[in-house]
């Protein structure tokens, strides 16, 4: 069997290891030059923003590609243990430092797609034809059996055939239109959000600084803030720190240095803008805007065609803000690699596999539209409606109890990580523990070790 993948970043590269176990060779069509290391390359232009591999996406990737996840801590990238290296600032008080329950992997983004791309390579089923662009799907409504693609260089068009394809293209994926040109329904678009706007710059810590320094996160006032500004400092490779600050549309951070940290300094806590003030710029702020959250339900479009799977942003993007979209992606080659373990080539493995990339990106999606949609009403001076108040009243509770009630937080934590469905913030024990109240008194001062404050001396 023969394998195409439309898109070479991480949703393409870990699609392509899934297919690879049922394929004799795959073939990734990306529209750039892959970079011979970890460099940022056009085709990723939020790569140079803080990313979060969420615990669940760091064992779907270990699942795919076993030793990939040490792999990037050999190269430099962190395993940070949260809630023991999280400094989290929200509601007015600080999270306890509890006993860790969840894991985010931190890393560049240029580092962690290197290692994966690399270790994918290594299968050594995979090959990459580069600087070529996809005009098209070939095949009909029943059965996808290929690619149009034009070289980019000598801009000659030819058709790639395949046995499965799958359409790892990103936001700008064209098959909305492919598909209707093969004769298929238009697919149903769900969009949630106002989009949001953010800047991030990359620092050296300063010597000394702790190895093991925390992820600090300072949270917008919902009261006071419209605009939904906050921030985040994640350790990454070779002893640096990346910031990253967000807002909405007439709230969004500066590119310039003095109103990068102005920005900073005007969050509902300072911090973050103290540990930059201790370390050292290594370059220019970069600034991105990004749409909203938007669901291509190609699940439910019948019939569907054989051999073909959309995954990826090019099926679900999700505001970036919340760190969901890399574990997303992971999770949706599992479903490809376990939908042809289960089905095969049988009639209708496809359909199966696409309604299941929807239900993996279920949970990510349900976070990002509730939080969001609550965004947006601020941000229009909207008043919602009863039940939303009901529930806002209710997830704020349980917000605020978290930060001193060690069993909720790790519930929290274990929803927003993806390993327990969005659901669970409903269950017998959420609920009781949110009416009992908080164990612990509220921390307020930034709960930093010894060590850790060693970078203000």
């Amino acid at each position: 069997m023969k394998g195409l993948v439309l898109g070479g970043g991480l949703a393409g590269t870990l699609a392509a290891v899934a297919l690879a176990e049922h394929c004799d060779n795959v073939i990734i069509v990306e529209r750039d030059r892959m970079p011979s290391g970890p460099e940022p390359r056009k085709g990723v232009p939020q790569g140079r923003h803080v990313h979060n591999l969420m615990s669940t996406g760091a064992r779907a990737i270990d699942d795919l590609l076993p030793g990939t996840i040490d792999a990037l801590v050999a190269a430099g990238g962190q395993r940070i243990d949260v809630p023991r290296r999280l400094v989290s600032y929200a509601l007015g008080t600080w999270n306890r430092r509890y006993p860790s329950n969840q894991t985010f992997v931190s890393a560049s983004r240029p580092l962690l797609d290197w290692t994966v791309r690399r270790r994918a390579l290594d299968t050594g089923r995979l090959e990459y034809v580069e600087s070529t662009d996809v005009i098209g799907l070939a095949g009909g409504a029943d059965k996808v059996t290929g690619a149009l693609v034009r070289d980019r260089d000598t801009k000659r068009e030819y058709e790639l055939t395949a046995d499965f394809v799958v359409d790892a293209t990103g936001r700008s994926s064209a098959t909305p239109s492919w598909l209707t040109d093969l004769g298929l329904p238009a697919v149903t678009e769900e969009r949630f959000g106002a989009g949001i706007g953010y800047a991030s710059r990359t620092f050296q810590a300063p010597p000394g600084s702790d190895p093991e320094f925390p992820v600090v996160s300072i949270a917008s006032e919902p009261k006071s803030d419209r605009y939904a500004r906050g921030g985040v400092l994640m350790p990454i490779e070779d002893g640096k720190w990346m910031v990253t600050f967000g807002g909405l549309p007439g709230g969004e951070p500066p590119t310039d240095e003095d109103g990068f940290m102005t920005f900073a300094r005007n969050l509902s806590h300072p911090l973050l803008a103290d540990l930059m003030a201790s370390a050292l710029p290594l370059g220019p702020v970069a600034g991105y805007r990004t749409a909203d959250n938007r669901r291509l339900r190609y699940d439910l479009i019948r019939p569907w065609p054989e051999g073909f799977v959309v995954v990826g942003d090019a099926a679900s993007a999700f505001n970036p803000v919340y760190g969901h979209g890399m574990s997303v992606a992971a999770r949706n080659a599992l479903s490809i690699r376990n939908g042809l373990r289960r089905h095969g080539k049988v009639a209708g493995t496809a359909r199966i596999i696409q309604a299941s990339v929807t239900s993996g990106g279920l949970d990510a999606w349900q976070l990002a539209v509730g939080q969001d949609t609550r965004s947006q009403e601020r941000l229009e001076g909207r008043t919602p409606d009863l039940k939303s108040r009901l529930l806002y009243a209710y997830t704020d509770r349980m917000a605020r109890v978290a930060r001193g009630r060690q069993d909720l937080f790790a519930l929290q934590m274990d929803v927003y990580t993806l390993t327990a469905p969005a659901g669970r913030v409903f269950s017998p024990q959420a609920v009781l523990g949110t009416l009992l109240g908080p164990v612990d008194p509220p921390v307020l001062e930034p709960p930093l070790t010894a060590a850790e404050q060693r970078v203000f001396a």
